[in-house]
């Protein structure tokens, strides 16, 4: 749980999020394109007062199209030149990818995850974030990130919408 929160007060994009279709197979993370180095300390990447990055406002505008995309971004392994948090010694695309899906799934109370199913992910951990998504992944691997991800995605798309006021993803109660 501790890992979760840590990870997705890192990241975060903008404006209303429309469906569209995705403009690519995959974005291009290894080149994360925050604005002065704003997005590093706490807050999700979402928000333009926290983190201002164009590539987060693209993710954003795509709206849920964006999800499956990074869904599929989660085992890559490709670092970035610079790592994307303070005091991490290195990033990959896949560590910027689960950083941004929970963020997007964070209500801004920083604590609040809104994507159900995804209770294998929560791991207790007391070191720094960095460390713990470290032991997590060793113990468990990508791509069993990318598979509980992918789960909760195909239970839960049809009901997931984009709330403005709260700049997140939620999912609508199951219909009657």
């Amino acid at each position: 749980m501790a890992l979760l929160a840590l990870l997705v007060t890192c990241l975060g994009p903008q404006s209303a999020a429309q469906t569209s279709p995705p403009k690519g197979k995959e974005f291009p993370l290894w080149r994360f394109d925050e604005q002065g180095q704003t997005c590093r300390v706490k807050g999700r990447l979402q928000d333009k007062d926290y983190c201002d990055s164009r590539m987060m406002d693209e993710i954003v505008a795509q709206g849920k199209a964006a999800i499956p995309i990074l869904i599929s971004q989660l085992t890559d392994t490709r670092e970035q030149k610079e790592p994307i948090y303070d005091f991490w010694h290195s990033s990959t695309v896949g560590d910027i990818a689960s950083a941004i899906l929970n963020d997007l799934f964070t209500d801004p109370d920083w604590t609040t995850f809104t994507m159900p199913g995804l209770d294998a992910l929560h791991y207790k951990c007391e070191d720094d974030a960095e460390t713990c998504w470290r032991e997590f992944l060793r113990k468990h691997g990508r791509k069993f990130v990318q598979e509980q991800w992918q789960k909760a995605w195909e239970v839960n798309k049809d009901r997931i919408y984009w709330d403005g006021k709260a700049r997140c993803f939620r999912v609508s109660p199951k219909s009657k």
